[in-house]
């Protein structure tokens, strides 16, 4: 969508389609963990590109992250996708509609005032093979490995678990970018009673170490 082949963006092999809401990634000795999270501080903003400058680490007012805040949350009035840019270390660059952005500073020793330590980012597919084709360009330019992408993909062509949690998720696919840690994580939730538009993400868990 944006930038270009040279600069290693990561492109969108289709349409995102949403946001898994009400989760977070809190980040804490190179782990990621799902939570239920406050939404903190929320951006209501416009159709422009919002733009993330990760190539070293950021500011509170760099990332909009008001003090007396431990988070902040980006969407729009009506949840549809909006452009974002994130610009890595080592000229990567990450292009994607999304419907949210968190920012948090949940690793600082005073997350209310210390600087921002977490961003996470979930791209929406309209289905598995998007996402595992998605996950394997990321393999691709960031040294994953790719079996657990595929094994994903067969488990969720084999539809609903029998036993356990109903979504079919990969393990955490984790790289070092610079000063950041990257993880990314592909997750399937079969359809109860009827396809819906939010059953397939990639959660982008960006981390890195508090300054203060």
């Amino acid at each position: 969508m944006f930038g270009s082949r040279h600069r290693r963006s990561v492109r969108p092999r289709a349409l995102s389609l949403g946001l898994l809401a009400g989760l977070a990634a809190l980040m804490l000795g190179g782990c990621v963990v799902d939570r239920e999270s406050d939404p903190g501080q929320t951006n209501q903003i416009g159709e422009e590109v919002r733009e993330f400058d990760l190539t070293q680490p950021p500011s509170r007012q760099e990332v909009g992250l008001p003090e007396g805040k431990s988070q902040v949350t980006y969407q729009l009035p009506d949840r549809q996708p909006f452009p974002v840019r994130v610009r890595l270390p080592g000229e990567h660059v990450i292009d994607l509609a999304v419907r949210q952005v968190g920012v948090d500073a949940m690793a600082a020793a005073d997350p209310a005032t210390g600087p921002p330590t977490t961003m996470d980012i979930y791209y929406y597919l309209p289905d598995v093979a998007a996402a595992r084709d998605h996950l394997l360009a990321l393999a691709e330019e960031y040294e994953f490995d790719r079996e657990p992408v595929e094994r994903w993909y067969q488990d969720a062509q084999a539809g609903p678990p029998v036993a356990g949690p109903p979504a079919v998720r990969t393990p955490w696919l984790s790289s070092s970018v610079g000063y950041l840690r990257l993880q990314v994580r592909g997750r399937y939730a079969p359809p109860v009673d009827e396809v819906d538009p939010g059953q397939v993400v990639v959660h982008y868990a960006l981390s890195w170490d508090p300054a203060d």
